[in-house]
């Protein structure tokens, strides 16, 4: 996708890829981090942030998974925090019934300098402390988003033991996207043995930031399935549970692993 600053428009563009995710045969749909809205902080913490499980962009995501009868992982919505000042960017999934079936915040905060360019999101997002993953009928998903994917600690918690699917929406600089983004995103698949599904932000948004796009699906074996540069539109691909078992029965590495104590 390629959000903005209107969440009427980026709702019905999500809409619309929801439809087709739905007519092409996904019974699970990833949706970009700030799918809903990509502007300014300020903005976003005066008009768009939202009460849990209230307000128009949940809404319509929870009657778009009943609509099309699909499950719904929906990117990041900026959801209101214990600090008035700070949204969490929050990934929720509907089941197909419109529930809230499990919610993920944001823990790790992209606070750098890229090319000179400073990116402070702790100033208006208040982070995550908790590593989650849902089981759904056909797979169990763990959750992250986007600046998690540098920490592959978190995908080796507990919470995430064993998990079939990692999630990745995503905004990732067009700089960094071009360098890591795809190496990261296979590391993780690989040192896990899972799938992991990226849904990414492209082009140009508010201000001069441009986000990297290339949406894609890597199997356990690092292999990628689908991908998609830049445009709106989707990827999809079988999640083969049988290929994961038999990766893993022959590369055992996660029953090897060795934890260290600092």
């Amino acid at each position: 996708m390629n959000s903005t600053d209107i969440v009427e428009d980026n709702l019905l563009l999500a809409q619309s890829l929801i439809i087709q995710a739905k007519e092409e045969g996904a019974n699970i749909v990833l949706l970009p981090e700030n799918f809903a809205f990509m502007g300014f902080p300020k903005q976003l913490i005066k008009e768009v942030m939202e009460d849990f499980e209230k307000g128009p962009i949940q809404n319509f995501m929870s009657q778009q998974a009943q609509d099309q009868d699909i499950w719904i992982v929906a990117g990041s919505i900026p959801v209101k925090s214990t600090d008035a000042h700070k949204s969490v960017a929050r990934c929720i999934v509907y089941d197909n019934k419109g529930r809230v079936a499990s919610y993920y915040d944001k823990i790790h905060l992209f606070d750098v300098t890229v090319n000179g360019k400073q990116y402070n999101e702790s100033s208006s997002i208040k982070a995550g402390n908790k590593p989650v993953s849902i089981k759904t009928p056909w797979c169990t998903v763990g959750l992250s988003i986007c600046y998690d994917i540098r920490f592959p600690e978190l995908y080796r918690s507990s919470d995430m033991s064993g998990v079939d699917v990692l999630t990745v929406p995503a905004a990732f600089t067009t700089e960094t996207g071009h360098a890591h983004w795809q190496t990261l995103l296979t590391a993780r698949a690989v040192e896990n043995l899972s799938y992991v599904v990226a849904s990414a932000q492209w082009g140009e948004h508010y201000g001069s930031r441009t986000t990297y796009g290339h949406s894609l699906i890597i199997n356990p074996w690092g292999e990628t399935m689908d991908l998609l540069k830049t445009g709106n539109g989707i990827v999809i691909s079988d999640i083969d549970l049988d290929r994961i078992q038999s990766v893993r029965a022959s590369f055992p590495v996660l029953s090897h692993k060795v934890l260290f104590n600092d």
